[in-house]
């Protein structure tokens, strides 16, 4: 690659050679350390080969010793183009402002890319960062990305880990969030384990304190399961404090339920579409071609493409295409065991959103009622084995 760059640069030209003698005009050109490359035979007594500009000059009085005819073919390279274009005073002006613009253009943010984040919101991440000298249009040689990833951390709790990492005219943020512990009561601290659900107690072990429920007992939220308040035997009305210990697993049920609709309204295509252009340069935003939408129900299609080269340069040119696609809305009627199954589903993902990721479920019930008010609805019942247990301190809330 350097040395076709460097020949390039320099200037070369092709040219063909012919005669019952190239080789001898070859050998004689090596001789006298005449650089030739790509050497090709195109046929019995015809090469081709490349040579820089100035070995060129020097090779007739070696043709006519080798007895071979020499044609020029081709001329590549730098000077030969600025030769052709010295007098295209407007080429090299707009070739120079061309490299300047694009340094400029290189040399700011255009695009801010966040990642990792779940529950924190993208535009208070994004808040953030401007209050760090962080966002598109800002020099980004004037970004201080460890003073960013300090302050950020000590301003937002809910960061558990950050990177801002600067790539061509992107900066790349990648967010972890800190994950809530539950609440712990220090083991110097009295406490008993009471029930945070209701349920009924399949087994239940006690490493301090005492059982207070039984196995096939039925707890309600708030119950104490294990006690930390141990009786004495000797004294009447005085107990020991300790911090209860122990698990306590229980079958538990979650209920949810969902409507049976056997019609619904669906949108059918038309097939008539009506398409939207614009060019956002910085931002400002030039329609190209702009189309009054006639349609009265229709789905929005919308489509950006940012200007770049390759993933990490990009620049403040984007281009916008929305396409209205028209629909009517028809009424359709549904089976009715599709739509028992889909109100089945709805109910389904209601409970999954409820039940805990450590429960383990054993069985599930669906049932099917009349409502007057609500027609047929699906009642869909999950009962679970898992962990009602947790730490309360003694006295405490």
């Amino acid at each position: 690659m350097l040395l076709r760059l460097w020949n390039y640069l320099h200037g070369y030209v092709i040219i063909i050679v012919e005669g019952f003698f190239v080789e001898k005009f070859i050998n004689i050109c090596m001789h006298r350390q005449i650089k030739l490359w790509d050497i090709r035979a195109q046929r019995k007594g015809l090469m081709t080969m490349r040579m820089n500009v100035k070995s060129f000059k020097l090779i007739r009085p070696i043709a006519r010793k080798a007895r071979c005819k020499v044609r020029l073919l081709k001329k590549n390279g730098l000077p030969f183009v600025v030769n052709k274009y010295r007098r295209r005073k407007a080429f090299f002006v707009g070739a120079v402002l061309f490299f300047v613009l694009l340094y400029i253009l290189t040399s700011f943010i255009w695009s801010v890319e966040i990642t990792g984040n779940e529950k924190l919101q993208t535009s208070e991440l994004e808040a953030s960062l401007a209050q760090n000298g962080i966002g598109t249009g800002v020099l980004k040689y004037s970004i201080d990305t460890d003073r960013a990833v300090s302050n950020m951390m000590i301003g937002i709790e809910e960061l558990s880990w950050i990177s801002i990492v600067v790539r061509g005219t992107k900066v790349k943020v990648d967010v972890r969030e800190r994950i809530e512990m539950p609440t712990i009561v220090p083991r110097h601290i009295p406490c008993d384990i009471v029930a945070v659900k209701d349920g009924i107690i399949k087994r239940i072990v006690a490493t301090e304190g005492f059982e207070a429920a039984g196995e096939g007992d039925t707890v309600q939220r708030g119950q104490v399961l294990i006690s930390g308040s141990i009786p004495l035997k000797d004294e009447k009305k005085e107990h020991r404090l300790v911090h209860a210990m122990g698990t306590v697993t229980a079958r538990t049920w979650y209920e949810e339920e969902a409507p049976v609709i056997l019609s619904q309204t669906q949108r059918i295509r038309t097939g008539k579409v009506i398409n939207d252009h614009s060019l956002i340069l910085f931002s400002w935003e030039l329609d190209i071609l702009q189309r009054k939408n006639k349609f009265a129900d229709y789905t929005v299609i919308e489509s950006r493409k940012k200007l770049s080269l390759g993933e990490n340069m990009v620049f403040p040119i984007e281009w916008v295409s929305v396409k209205y696609i028209e629909e009517k809305l028809i009424e359709a009627t549904i089976n009715e065991e599709d739509a028992k199954g889909a109100a089945v589903q709805a109910a389904m993902e209601k409970l999954s959103e409820k039940i805990p990721d450590t429960a383990e479920i054993i069985s599930k019930n669906v049932n099917y009622v009349s409502d007057d008010k609500k027609g047929l609805i699906a009642k869909v019942t999950i009962e679970c084995i898992e962990d009602i247990g947790r730490s309360k301190q003694i006295g405490g809330n």
